[in-house]
């Protein structure tokens, strides 16, 4: 199949329609197989995303992104990276913090999944031990764990923060929320599950649901078709 790489740059939903994903074994393109709340989300996004990457777009640059176990967060946070550092036409400085190797690793595995399943991407992106990087623009997304003091002083254009209420401790989102408000068009996307009521994460999460900058989207319980 053919297909027109700059109207993939220029759209999201361009981009996630012609994607191939592992389905179980089998590549199946990811557009067709979105239920109606990963596309709502995806949707909602796609402007600030489109801003990150220079395009003239009016967005939340903010989002909270609350689902259930099996529900395609760590996925649906590797499609939207990797879009960005493949549609960017400037050099773009992206983190995906997790915390700990083994969660931070389900999200490099994820991208590269994406990358070997698409070749018109691997001519694009490189995919490294901890960083994977657009070989024409230079721009890179740095994958963190929770070794907080590595974290201070980034000056980002992207974060996806996956399962933030898995997170033992603070330091690292502390940092990162710090380090988002340094650039104007500075995308942050965080997604988890429900987590607990008694913990920072809570207290992070009920202040962002009030805060109408942000993007608060919950899933009330399991709403997969697969």
């Amino acid at each position: 199949m053919s297909l027109d790489l700059r109207a993939l740059q220029a759209s999201p939903a361009r981009f996630r329609d012609a994607l191939l994903i592992d389905a179980d074994g089998e590549p199946r393109r990811f557009g067709p197989t979105l239920d109606p709340w990963q596309a709502k989300d995806f949707a909602a996004l796609d402007a600030g995303w489109k801003r990150v990457a220079g395009q003239k777009a009016d967005g939340p640059l903010r989002a909270y992104l609350e689902r259930p176990r099996g529900h395609s967060k760590t996925s649906d946070l590797a499609v939207m990276a990797t879009w960005a550092l493949f549609a960017s036409r400037r050099k773009l400085s992206g983190y995906g913090a997790a915390a700990d190797l083994d969660q931070a690793k389900l999200l490099h595995g994820a991208i590269d999944r994406i990358v070997r399943l698409n070749p018109w991407l691997t001519a694009i992106l490189e995919v490294q031990r901890s960083t994977i990087v657009n070989s024409r623009t230079g721009s890179t997304l740095e994958i963190l764990t929770s070794d907080a003091p590595t974290s201070y002083g980034l000056t980002p254009d992207f974060l996806v923060i996956d399962e933030l209420t898995h997170w033992t401790k603070r330091d690292l989102w502390d940092s990162l929320i710090s380090s988002a408000a340094k650039r104007a068009a500075c995308m942050l996307v965080i997604i988890a599950n429900a987590g607990y009521g008694d913990s920072w994460q809570w207290e992070t999460r009920e202040a962002i649901r009030e805060n109408p900058s942000w993007y608060f989207s919950r899933i009330d319980g399991p709403r997969a078709s697969w």
